[in-house]
């Protein structure tokens, strides 16, 4: 898949939530197929739902030809905890409660009921001051369906339908279509609380799962689920609630923080529309990488928008929004001259889209 992989400059993978990882589906694996890793493709910032970010880590490098000069620029019903409190993430403070009448809300899945969705993930870069954006999109086919269903959460299983690269032209297209339609039918498990936590997918031991020429893909799967449900306070809320979520780590090699925004516009008894803002920073700090020389630093600033539709019973009909991340570097000469710097511009942006009618569930 070297032939079309994205062609973007840098590996930032900001890692979902801060929180410890996630449960697997405890019908998956306890050791899924390793993926290998020979494929760039980077996992980047979570769409702005359940799991938000923690941590970012730097896998790229300083853009070729260096800096110089000449270089182009869950709770049971009722309950009080807090969502998510027991798998350690921060409590999501309610700001606002909005307007009466008020519930807590929380998704109560079907048991073997599923949805078909799209999910749409695109990524590109640029350089400050040269060059046009580099990245591309796959257009990812998939069932959910709910495995199991308690008071506390879903296990939903994924499979995939098909993978697409739209933009592909010519023998780029063929050559995308015969490598990607490796990985239909491929089924993976990953959990859902009721209040709208998404956990770490796991894929089933499948010689599909360890193809070199998808591993992209497969790692590009995880932050768009953040789009399939938005998460809900456990208090009451009304039209016009809001609710925000903060996050920090520190750890010997940078600080990162996240801060998340939501806003309850619209609901009903079947669903709500739920926006999203969300803002992420990673403060200069030493610039840990092969190859980066004494005094390098990095600084990483990022906003996304996001806004769901959701049903209570169903995974998300319609989501989707953009993140910007800008990533600086800076050089110094060590002679106490000019710092050198350049900035990247990364842009992600998830969608997820209904495909036809959900499937009834069978007859218990």
């Amino acid at each position: 898949m070297k032939s079309f992989v994205f062609p973007l400059a840098i590996g930032i993978a900001l890692a979902g939530c801060g929180k410890d990882p996630p449960k697997k589906a405890v019908d998956a694996p306890k050791a899924a197929t390793p993926v290998p890793s020979d494929m760039v493709f980077n996992e980047f910032v979570p769409a702005g739902g359940g799991a938000g970010i923690v941590g970012v880590r730097t896998d790229g490098g300083i853009p070729e030809g260096g800096l110089g000069p000449d270089s182009p620029a869950t709770a049971e019903p009722g309950g009080a905890e807090a969502a998510g409190a027991e798998d350690g993430l921060p409590k999501m403070k309610v700001t606002e409660a909005g307007a009466e009448p008020r519930a807590a809300r929380k998704y109560a899945f079907v048991t073997g009921r599923t949805d078909k969705r799209q999910l749409t993930v695109r990524q590109s870069i640029t350089r400050e001051g040269g060059g046009p954006p580099q990245g591309g999109a796959f257009v990812i086919t998939v069932e959910l369906t709910p495995r199991v269903v308690k008071p506390t959460g879903t296990k939903m299983e994924l499979k995939v339908v098909k993978v697409e690269m739209p933009e592909a032209q010519g023998p780029q297209k063929a050559a995308a279509a015969a490598q990607l339609g490796a990985l239909s039918g491929l089924l993976g498990a990953f959990e859902i609380s009721s209040h709208g936590e998404v956990g770490e997918i796991e894929f089933k031991s499948d010689p599909k799962a360890a193809n070199p020429a998808t591993e992209g893909i497969l790692q590009s799967i995880q932050p768009a689920l953040e789009l399939v449900v938005a998460p809900l306070p456990s208090e009451p809320i009304g039209v016009g609630a809001k609710w925000e979520r903060a996050n920090e780590r520190k750890d010997a090699r940078q600080e990162a923080s996240t801060k998340q925004f939501f806003v309850l516009t619209e609901v009903s008894a079947e669903g709500a529309v739920v926006t999203a803002e969300l803002e992420l920073a990673v403060p200069k700090h030493a610039l840990q990488q092969r190859g980066a020389p004494p005094g390098a630093t990095e600084e990483v600033k990022g906003k996304g928008s996001y806004r769901y539709a959701l049903k209570f019973d169903h995974v998300a009909t319609k989501a989707g929004g953009e993140t910007t991340i800008t990533r600086r570097i800076e050089l110094s000469d060590g002679k106490g001259g000019p710092k050198q710097s350049v900035a990247e511009i990364i842009k992600l942006n998830n969608a997820l889209d209904s495909v036809g009618a959900a499937a009834p569930a069978p007859k218990q």
